[in-house]
C-alpha cells in the first residue's frame, strides 16, 4: 500500500482484491482497473471543464462517477478529494471547487502510476 501525505492510500490493494473476489475473478478485477486507467484522464479533464464552466449537475454527475469507480479500485486519496469536490458543488462554493482540481491531477497522476505498475506486473 502506498499512502500519501494526507494518510490515505493511493491505492489500496485490498479494494482491488476486494473486487477480484465478488467478480470471482481477478481477471475482470484487474480489467476494470485497466478501463478506469485508461478513462481517468478524459474524466479529470471533463471535471475540470465542468467545474470551470459552472455547470453544477454535470459536475456533481462526473465527481460522484469518479469518486465510485475510484473507491472500487482502492484510490482513496482520488476518491477522498473528488467527493470533496462534489460536496463544494453542492455547496454552491465553486472557487473552492475550482481549486480542487490540482488535488484530482495530483492523485490521478499518482493513482496511474501505481496502476501502471500494479498492471505491469499482474
Amino acid at each position: 500500500m502506498t499512502v500519501t501525505a494526507d494518510a490515505l492510500p493511493i491505492l489500496e490493494q485490498a479494494r482491488l482484491d476486494a473486487l477480484a473476489a465478488e467478480l470471482d475473478s481477478r481477471t475482470d478485477a484487474l480489467d476494470f482497473a485497466a478501463t478506469f486507467l485508461h478513462l481517468l484522464p478524459r474524466r479529470i479533464g471533463a471535471i475540470a471543464k465542468t467545474v470551470a464552466a459552472g455547470h453544477a449537475e454535470a459536475a456533481h454527475v462526473a465527481l460522484v462517477s469518479l469518486a465510485s469507480s475510484a473507491g472500487t479500485v482502492g484510490a482513496l486519496q482520488l476518491e477522498h478529494d473528488a467527493r470533496h469536490a462534489d460536496q463544494e458543488i453542492r455547496a454552491g462554493h465553486f472557487s473552492d471547487a475550482r481549486a480542487a482540481i490540482p488535488l484530482l491531477d495530483r492523485d490521478a497522476e499518482a493513482v496511474a502510476h501505481a496502476l501502471q505498475e500494479l498492471l505491469g506486473h499482474a
